[in-house]
């Protein structure tokens, strides 16, 4: 038996999400976001992340620990869906602009490597970077496994989706004041709909591309009208994320 089918034997059923996530969001119709990743810390799902390349994962700098057991192919959470794949993380390589110590998210990215090369199926596939930067009112979505109420005790078993829209800079800037950089994508603001903590390092898709990374957003409750979530910039890094992996 493949080795990755023992792990999901040990892990089905025992999958626990560490923090709250997507709110409000609807389950993802399965393996129609097959770039989407979870990083486990033995049991419990840590962040998100999102496949770039067959050794590649990309994720959120804050998501602290570089080995991670990493699943893809992974539709619901407590049973085989026979799409699996698990990967162990070897090493990460964080953005040398990002420091945790000053709590800001400036340069909120990492890379890690995997062990082992994915297979690449119709479950597991990579996603392409962008070649420019989204525009205001770009319509992008956003998948996690997380809460659809809000509340930190029920966590869906099938991963979440939800459609949010790129807002201007200026909005963005007028929501967290002093706190945006260039390096930083604002979406959402409607009530009731964002991305959440343990979503961290998933990805914000925009017309087929990476264009974010779930990062953070407001001090309060998920979800408040008219306060976005920020996310990674990923156009701003797409020289740094292939100079990296073209040397390791």
């Amino acid at each position: 038996m493949d080795c990755s089918i023992l792990w999901l034997l040990c892990l089905i059923g025992l999958s626990q999400a560490s923090t709250e996530k997507i709110l409000n969001g609807t389950e993802c119709p399965p393996n129609s976001q097959p770039w989407q990743v979870g990083l486990f810390k033995g049991t419990t799902l840590h962040c998100g992340g999102v496949l770039i390349d067959r050794r590649w994962v990309l994720t959120a700098a804050h998501c602290s620990g570089s080995r991670y057991w990493v699943r893809l192919g992974e539709h619901s959470l407590s049973r085989l869906d026979w799409t699996e794949q698990i990967r162990r993380s070897r090493f990460s390589v964080t953005h040398p602009g990002f420091q945790a110590a000053l709590q800001s998210h400036d340069h909120d990215i990492r890379l890690l490597r995997l062990g082992t090369p994915v297979v690449l199926t119709r479950s597991v596939q990579p996603l392409p970077l962008p070649r420019a930067c989204a525009a205001a009112g770009t319509q992008c979505r956003i998948s996690g496994w997380g809460t659809t109420n809000g509340s930190w005790s029920q966590f869906p078993d099938r991963l979440q989706c939800l459609n949010l829209r790129i807002i201007s800079d200026a909005e963005c800037r007028a929501a967290f004041p002093g706190r945006i950089t260039d390096n930083m994508v604002c979406a959402g603001g409607l009530a009731g709909q964002d991305a959440c903590q343990g979503d961290s390092g998933g990805p914000l898709v925009c017309g087929g591309v990476l264009q974010g990374l779930v990062s953070w957003g407001s001090v309060g409750p998920c979800g408040q009208k008219g306060i976005p979530g920020v996310y990674t910039n990923i156009c701003k890094y797409v020289n740094w994320i292939q100079t990296i992996m073209r040397n390791n």
